[in-house]
């Protein structure tokens, strides 16, 4: 499943379906309800996690990201 989500991450439609859904007024809400709670923000630094490969950040970068992510969830 996590090579799934990498591989549709990965893609230019799989990108832009997941920015149009995070930017969009009801993934904005969905977001917000999850990370009110302790499983949905682990849901949600899981998924950022699993997300940072495709995004080519620096290795700089993903690890700030990273060590962020894994203090404050």
């Amino acid at each position: 499943m996590e090579d799934m989500a990498k591989q549709f991450l990965s893609s230019p439609e799989g990108q832009k379906m997941i920015m149009d859904f995070i930017s969009s007024p009801e993934g904005i809400k969905t977001i917000q309800k999850m990370v009110r709670t302790p499983e949905g923000k682990k849901a949600v630094g899981s998924l950022i996690k699993t997300a940072l490969p495709a995004i080519e950040l620096s290795n700089e970068e993903m690890s700030m990201i990273t060590r962020l992510l894994d203090k404050f969830l």
